[in-house]
């Protein structure tokens, strides 16, 4: 069975865990940023019930050519020739997107077997495609 659908942008990379305490005990939780845009990628996901078993996942991520470019670095930017390489990491962007959909899309992200992302930069509107592949 083929899932694909639409995350809409800008994605948002997954922050590291914060920790507080609570009287004696500490306390992690995830910053609201993140978990704000994991509930967007829930939401996303046409799925209704959790996948079992392997799963193929593949992402194709856009982020916005920042505004700040000359018109021809913008041109060969939205072209393709242009890739992003500054941060944040593309696992971070990655893990934000896998914990949006666990216990949506499927039980775990532990299913994930096979992975194929790509990060390049969009003209107009930053997201993500998902395709989700049972296997």
């Amino acid at each position: 069975m083929k899932y694909n659908f639409y995350v809409p942008g800008p994605i948002v990379a997954k922050a590291r865990p914060r920790v507080t305490m609570r009287g004696n005990k500490p306390r992690a939780y995830t910053p609201k940023k993140s978990a704000d845009f994991e509930k967007v990628v829930a939401g996303a996901c046409p799925i209704e019930t959790p996948i079992d078993g392997p799963l193929d996942l593949k992402i194709n991520m856009y982020l916005l050519i920042p505004q700040s470019w000359s018109k021809t670095k913008t041109s060969e930017a939205a072209m393709g020739m242009i890739k992003p390489t500054t941060r944040p990491d593309l696992d971070n962007y990655l893990k934000s997107i896998m914990d949006g959909l666990n216990g949506v899309a499927y039980l775990d992200d532990s299913q994930i077997v096979s992975l194929s992302i790509t990060k390049q930069y969009a003209r107009k509107e930053a997201g993500a495609f998902v395709f989700l592949e049972t296997l």
